[in-house]
């Protein structure tokens, strides 16, 4: 994969000189609210990209300018497995576009590559439970919800709970079709 593109965003496999940027998302108490993550430095960044799998297409997710791209947030496909053609979807965006479009349109394109082009099954995700915003995100993709794991991590004081998604290819390549036949 090079890159996906719209005419507003660039979506690229994340590459070394993207990685502190990204650090600074992973430090933003807002962007971090609703994931779980240890503190790292910036060496650990380091070692976590130069670690990456096959198993994981990690993306960097920029907003087109008029004269030079933003960087925005990361957006990925985790854990594929290519015996059951399973990805795990993610999505990472700062918080001055939130609530713009942007997590919905990067999610449409990076989700029609992983069916489309990598031909897997099933992308599944998850969120807690009061992330009204990621729930709402995953349900307009069409995900459907799959389980809920009860009092499953420990944020800001308090357990939380888990709700699971799944999305099948076919949901989604239907739901596009009608998308676009309106």
């Amino acid at each position: 994969m090079r890159y996906l593109e719209s005419e507003r965003l660039l979506i690229k496999p994340v590459e070394e000189e993207d990685i502190y940027q990204l650090l600074e998302f992973r430090w933003d108490q807002d962007i971090m609210q609703y994931l779980v993550h240890e503190p790292i430095s910036k060496q650990q960044q380091l070692e976590w990209f130069k670690n990456l799998s096959k198993k994981d297409l990690v993306l960097s997710i920029f907003l087109k300018g008029e004269e030079d791209m933003e960087l925005v947030g990361t957006i990925g496909l985790y854990n594929i497995n290519w015996v059951h053609r399973l990805a795990t979807w993610r999505i990472r965006l700062s918080p001055v576009v939130q609530g713009k479009g942007i997590g919905y349109e990067a999610s449409s394109m990076v989700l029609e590559y992983g069916f489309k082009t990598l031909n897997l099954h099933k992308m599944q995700s998850s969120s807690f439970a009061d992330n009204k915003a990621i729930v709402k995100l995953l349900q307009k993709l069409g995900c459907k919800e799959e389980g809920i794991l009860k009092s499953h991590f420990y944020n800001d004081g308090e357990y939380a709970d888990v709700i699971l998604f799944g999305l099948l290819k076919s949901d989604f390549l239907e739901a596009k079709d009608k998308q676009q036949t309106k």
